[in-house]
């Protein structure tokens, strides 16, 4: 039986300026790259071996994330 993994962060960073576009919107590819790499970490961890993203088929975001805020994944 698998379990879960813990309810807490993996990764907490910043949005900075150079991870927005001119309007101060932070990219969806920065966005999907930090849950790729909170994804990798905790499936390495899981899985006591390497671990990689074969594919993503959909991603929708539900309000911006701006210059200066905490993005937690």
């Amino acid at each position: 039986m698998s379990t879960l993994p813990d309810p807490v962060p993996v990764i907490r960073v910043t949005a900075m300026p150079g991870d927005a576009n001119p309007y101060g919107d932070i990219f969806g590819g920065w966005l999907m790259g930090q849950m790729d790499l909170a994804a990798g970490s905790v499936a390495s961890r899981h899985s006591g071996g390497r671990a990689v993203t074969i594919a993503v088929e959909g991603m929708k975001f539900h309000a911006p994330v701006l210059v200066g805020d905490e993005v937690s994944v």
